[in-house]
C-alpha cells in the first residue's frame, strides 16, 4: 500500500509535541509516533479496537469528556495531553479498582516481571490500599484449558484479548466471558478442553497472569533469562522468534512480529517444540576408529582421519564412490560449504539434502510473497499439504479471507484447472498455495488461470526449516547454486543409499542425519556396508553408532548463520546457547574438511565472510541479510 503524500497527513499535538500521521489513524498510534507511551490494556495491535478497559484514556481539546486514545481516530489539528491532573486520577481510580480483587500473587506468578498490570501499578497506581485483602471475591486458580495453558481466574482483568484473539486471529472461538457484573470471567465453553492449534498464544495476548503456559509454570523469572532473536526450526515457515534460555537450557520460544512472515502468531507445535532442544544424547567427543575400535580422538583428528580416508576411497575408486548427504536443518552458510566440499574437492555429483527427489525447479515457484496472500484477489490452496506442512499459513489465510475481503478456495490434490477457474474471478491477482511436492498441479493452474485480465502466481510450501535455502545454493544432485543444471547429475540420497547398501557407493559424509534418513529401510545396511562414513551430528543416533568417524556439531539454538524461509526470505539465526564442548562450529569443521583435502574455500570459515561468498555465487542473494527476500529478478 502506498503511503500517504505529505499533503494527505495529519497534524497533531500530543504533549505539546507535533507529529503528522495518516488520517484515520488512532490516537494511541500517534502518541505512539510522537514518543509518548499511553499504558493500556484491552487494545492490541493485531486486534480491533474495543475500549473496555478505559486505561488510556487521554485528554482531547474540545471534547467534553476523556476519550480513549486506543479507539479515537485522529482529525486535523488535534490537541492530545495524556498526563494532565484529570488523566492521572482517572488512571489511579482505574487501577485501584483493578486491584481490589486481584490476588496478591507477584511472588509465585510467572508473569512477574513482564506483567503490565504490575508495571502500570508501579508506574500510575495508588501507592497504598483502602481494602482489606480479606474482602476479596475468589475465583478458581490454576484451572488446566488443555495440556499446554493454565487459566487464573482471579488474575484476569476483563480485559477480552483472549476472546477477540479466538473470534478475529484464528475464528475457532474456544474462549468467552460468563456471568455477569463483579462475577463475569473468562473460561471455555463448558469447560470443554482447547483443541486449537495455536493456543500457545494466549499467555502472550494476556497483559496479566491470568493465561500461562504449562511448560513454563515455576521455570523462571525473566530477569533470569538470556533472551536472543533467531527463527523457529519446526517447519519452513520462518516464524520469529526469541529464544529465552537459562544457562546451557531453553527454557521457552516467545513470538517475536515479523508482519512479513509470521504477523506475531507461532503455532503450538512450533512453539512447544523447544524442549527437543534440551533432549540428552549429545554427541559431545569426537570419536574415530582406530585400529578397528572405535575411541575418542581430538577435533583435529577427527578431521584428518575423515579427510585421509576420503582421499584413499576418491584414489582408489574414484570421485564417484563418495556421497554426501546434507540436512535441510543447516544454514545456508553451511549448505553451501557442503556443495563446495562436494562439488569442488571430492569431485562427486552425489549429493543431496532430503530423502525424495525433485524435479526442475525455478523461482518462478515461489513467487508468492507469504505477506502477498494478503493483496491477492483470491486464492487457491492445494490440498492440505501446505497448511499441514507450515500451519500459521492458516491465520494468513484466515485474516485475508475474513479482514481484507479475500476469497480464499480449498481445493483437492488433482483438481482439475478448468473447474478451479470457473470459481475465481475473471480479473485481478490470483494466489496458488502448493506443496512443493504438488508443483505441477500449482504450474497448471498457473497457466490456466494467467490471462490478459488475471495474473496468477505461486507459493510452494517447502516440509524443513531451511528445504528453500539447501535448494537454492544447490544442495541437490541435479542442480548447482542458483539453479543452475548441473553438467552431469549425480545421485540422489534415495539412490546413494541403495548404491551403498549394495557397494558401489564406498563413503559416505553425513551432516545432521535427520530422524527421517535414519529410519530409511536402506540406512543401517548402507552406512555398515561402506568403507569410510563421516558423520557430523549435535545427536547420537543410528547415523553416529555406525560411523568410522564422529564429529560433534551444534543444534539450531547454538548456531549462527541464515536460513531461507519457504518464500525465499533470508533471515538470521543467532546462538542462544553456549555448546557444552569446545569444538568448531559445524560450518568450520565443514570447511576443515574441505581445506585438509586440499581445497580452498577463499574465505575464513565464519558466517559472514562465507555468506558473501555464497552471495557471489548466487547474486539474488546479494543485500538479504536484513531479513530480506532473495531478489531473483533477472538471475532466474
Amino acid at each position: 500500500m502506498a503511503e500517504p503524500s505529505p499533503t494527505e497527513l495529519v497534524t497533531v499535538s500530543v504533549d505539546d509535541r507535533k507529529v503528522q500521521v495518516a488520517p484515520g489513524t488512532l490516537v494511541w498510534d500517534a502518541c505512539e509516533k510522537a514518543g509518548v507511551f499511553v499504558p493500556v490494556y484491552c487494545a492490541h495491535k493485531k486486534l480491533e479496537p474495543v475500549a473496555v478497559c478505559r486505561m488510556c484514556l487521554v485528554e482531547v481539546e474540545g471534547a467534553p469528556k476523556l476519550q480513549p486514545a486506543c479507539a479515537t481516530r485522529v482529525a486535523p489539528n488535534m490537541v492530545v495531553r495524556t498526563a494532565t491532573e484529570q488523566v492521572r486520577k482517572f488512571r489511579d481510580g482505574n487501577l485501584e479498582f483493578l486491584l481490589v480483587n486481584h490476588p496478591l500473587d507477584c511472588p509465585v506468578c510467572d508473569r512477574g516481571g513482564e506483567c503490565d498490570l504490575q508495571d502500570f501499578t508501579q508506574r500510575y497506581g495508588p501507592g497504598r490500599t483502602r481494602t482489606s485483602i480479606t474482602e476479596k471475591v475468589h475465583f478458581d486458580k490454576a484451572i488446566p484449558l488443555s495440556d499446554k495453558i493454565f487459566l487464573d481466574q482471579e488474575r484476569c482483568i476483563l480485559c477480552w484479548r483472549c476472546v477477540r484473539y479466538y473470534e478475529e486471529i484464528t475464528g475457532e472461538r474456544e474462549i468467552v466471558l460468563q456471568e455477569r457484573g463483579v462475577h463475569t470471567v473468562v473460561d471455555t465453553f463448558e469447560r470443554r478442553p482447547l483443541q486449537s492449534g495455536f493456543q500457545g498464544n494466549l499467555p502472550e495476548v494476556c497483559p496479566v497472569g491470568a493465561l500461562t503456559h504449562a511448560k513454563y509454570r515455576f521455570r523462571s523469572r525473566p530477569w533470569d533469562l538470556r533472551r536472543t532473536a533467531s527463527v523457529c526450526s519446526h517447519c519452513s515457515y520462518g516464524c520469529n522468534i526469541f529464544v529465552d534460555a537459562r544457562e546451557d537450557q531453553v527454557a521457552r520460544y516467545a513470538s517475536n512480529d515479523n508482519p512479513e512472515v509470521d504477523d506475531s502468531w507461532l503455532c503450538d507445535r512450533g512453539r512447544y517444540s523447544f524442549p527437543e532442544m534440551n533432549r540428552s544424547g549429545r554427541v559431545a567427543t569426537p570419536e574415530a576408529r582406530v585400529g578397528g575400535v572405535r575411541q575418542p580422538v581430538s577435533h583435529k583428528e577427527a578431521i584428518e582421519r575423515a579427510c585421509g580416508g576420503l582421499l584413499r576411497v576418491r584414489s582408489e575408486f574414484g570421485a564417484a564412490a563418495v556421497g554426501v548427504i546434507g540436512s535441510s536443518r543447516i544454514t545456508n552458510e553451511e549448505a553451501f560449504a557442503l556443495q563446495w566440499l562436494a562439488r569442488e574437492v571430492i569431485g562427486t555429483a552425489n549429493l543431496d539434502h532430503r530423502l525424495t527427489g525433485l524435479g526442475q525447479l525455478a523461482p518462478q515457484d515461489f513467487e508468492l510473497s507469504i505477506a502477498g496472500i494478503e493483496d491477492c484477489d483470491a486464492l487457491v490452496v492445494v490440498g492440505g499439504r501446505p497448511e499441514a506442512a507450515a500451519p500459521v499459513l492458516t491465520l494468513r489465510l484466515f485474516k485475508a479471507e475474513h479482514k481484507r475481503g479475500r476469497t480464499v478456495l480449498r481445493v483437492p490434490s488433482g483438481s482439475s484447472p478448468a473447474t478451479v477457474g470457473k470459481q475465481l474471478p475473471q480479473s485481478g491477482e490470483i494466489g496458488i498455495i502448493a506443496h512443493q511436492d504438488e508443483l505441477d498441479q500449482a504450474r497448471q493452474l498457473r497457466t490456466k488461470l494467467t490471462s490478459k485480465t488475471r495474473r496468477a502466481r505461486v507459493l510452494s510450501v517447502v516440509d524443513l526449516v531451511n528445504d528453500r535455502g539447501c535448494q537454492d545454493l544447490g544442495l541437490l544432485p541435479n542442480w548447482l547454486p542458483g539453479y543452475r543444471p548441473a553438467p552431469a547429475p549425480g545421485l540422489g540420497t534415495k539412490e546413494m543409499l541403495r548404491a551403498a547398501a549394495a557397494g558401489s557407493l564406498r563413503a559416505l559424509v553425513l551432516i545432521d542425519p535427520t530422524a527421517e534418513l535414519e529410519a530409511d529401510p536402506d540406512f543401517r545396511e548402507a552406512v555398515g556396508r561402506v568403507d569410510l562414513a563421516v558423520v557430523l551430528a549435535a545427536w547420537s543416533g543410528a547415523a553416529t553408532a555406525q560411523a568410522h568417524v564422529v564429529i560433534p556439531g551444534r543444534t539450531m539454538v547454538e548456531k549462527a548463520g541464515t536460513v531461507t524461509n519457504t518464500e525465499g526470505r533470508v533471515q538470521r539465526i543467532r546462538p542462544a546457547v553456549e555448546p557444552k564442548f569446545p569444538f568448531p562450529p559445524d560450518l568450520r569443521s565443514i570447511v576443515e574438511l574441505g581445506t585438509g583435502m586440499g581445497g580452498d574455500f577463499h574465505a575464513q570459515p565464519l558466517a559472514g565472510p562465507a555468506f558473501r561468498r555464497l552471495a557471489e555465487a548466487v547474486p539474488a542473494y546479494q543485500g538479504t541479510q536484513g531479513g530480506l527476500r532473495a531478489d531473483w529478478g533477472a538471475n532466474i
